[in-house]
C-alpha cells in the first residue's frame, strides 16, 4: 500500500491535461466577463451587422 501511495504522488502524467484545462476556463472566464461588461461596445456593432443582414435578406 506504501508502495501504491508513493507511485501516486510521483505520477505526473496527467498534470499537463489538468493545467490546460484550468486555462481553457480561466480564459473562458475572461471571455464572458469582457463580453457581459461590454467595454468596447461591441454588442452594439454586432447587433448592428446582424440587423443589416436581416434587413438585406428579408429585402429580397
Amino acid at each position: 500500500m506504501l508502495q501504491f501511495a508513493k507511485g501516486f504522488i510521483q505520477d505526473e502524467r496527467g498534470e499537463d491535461l489538468i493545467e490546460y484545462g484550468l486555462l481553457a476556463a480561466f480564459v473562458a472566464a475572461i471571455a464572458v466577463a469582457v463580453i457581459i461588461a461590454d467595454p468596447l461596445g461591441l454588442m452594439g456593432a454586432v447587433e448592428g451587422a446582424y440587423q443589416s443582414a436581416v434587413d438585406a435578406l428579408t429585402a429580397m
